[in-house]
C-alpha cells in the first residue's frame, strides 16, 4: 500500500520515518514538499564524478576501481553543467531512517525526465531499515540522455520519495545486516560492490 501525503505527513511527525533536515532547513518547510503520495527531496552541493583514466578499466571487483571518482562541490547558487551521457553521483540534502515495515522509491520528477535527466539510473528502492540508527542521506544516479547540456543546482527539487507499506516488519532489516555498507552515508556514496556481505 502506498502511503498518502497525510500518512507521510503523521510518519514523519510522530517519528516512525526519521526526518532530518540539513544546514538551513527546517521540518515544517520540508513537510511543504510533501503532497498527493510522496516528497520532493533537495539536491546537495557534493557530487563525484568519474575520473578518466586512460586505459582504465573500471574493474567493482577490485579494489583499484574504488578509487576511480573524485568529489566536487558546487556552491549554493552556482550551476552545475551536465554533458549529454554524462554520467554522476549526487545525494539529497534530506537524510531519512527508514523503518522496518516500510520501503521507499526514489523517484524522477516528470518535468526533469521530459528533459531527458534520469535520477536512478537503476537503484529506486530503498530497504526497510535504511539509515534507521545513523539517518542517511539518499545517494541519485544521475545522466543526461538528451544531446545537449543540462544545468543543474543545489537546492533544486531534485527527486521525490514514495513509501510502501509492507504486509509485515522485515525479519532482517537494512540497518541489522551484518555489513550495511551505505548506512550513515552523509555524501554522494561511490560503489562498495568490491566489500563483501
Amino acid at each position: 500500500m502506498i502511503l498518502s501525503d497525510q500518512s507521510i505527513k503523521d510518519k514523519i511527525t510522530s517519528g516512525e520515518i526519521k526526518l532530518i533536515p540539513w544546514e538551513n532547513q527546517v521540518i515544517e518547510k520540508l513537510m511543504e514538499n510533501i503532497v498527493c503520495a510522496s516528497m520532493d527531496l533537495e539536491l546537495w552541493n557534493e557530487f563525484r564524478f568519474f575520473k578518466e583514466v586512460p586505459g582504465h578499466v573500471l574493474n567493482p571487483f577490485d579494489d583499484d576501481s574504488k578509487d576511480i571518482t573524485e568529489a566536487m562541490r558546487v556552491e549554493d547558487g552556482e550551476d552545475l553543467i551536465i554533458q549529454p551521457w554524462a554520467f554522476l553521483l549526487a545525494a539529497t540534502k534530506e537524510r531519512f531512517g527508514i523503518p522496518d515495515n516500510l520501503v521507499a522509491r526514489v523517484e524522477g520528477r516528470s518535468s526533469l525526465w521530459r528533459l531527458g535527466l534520469i535520477i536512478h539510473v537503476t537503484a529506486w528502492f530503498i530497504d526497510p531499515g535504511f539509515g534507521r540508527d545513523a539517518p542517511s542521506t539518499i545517494t541519485l544516479e544521475i545522466s543526461n540522455i538528451n544531446h545537449v547540456p543540462i544545468i543543474i543546482r543545489p537546492w533544486m527539487r531534485i527527486c521525490q520519495l514514495a513509501f510502501d507499506e509492507m504486509d509485515q516488519p522485515s525479519a532482517m532489516p537494512y540497518n541489522k545486516k551484518k555489513k550495511a555498507k551505505y548506512n550513515g552515508q552523509q555524501a554522494p556514496q561511490a560503489s562498495k560492490l568490491f566489500v563483501s556481505g
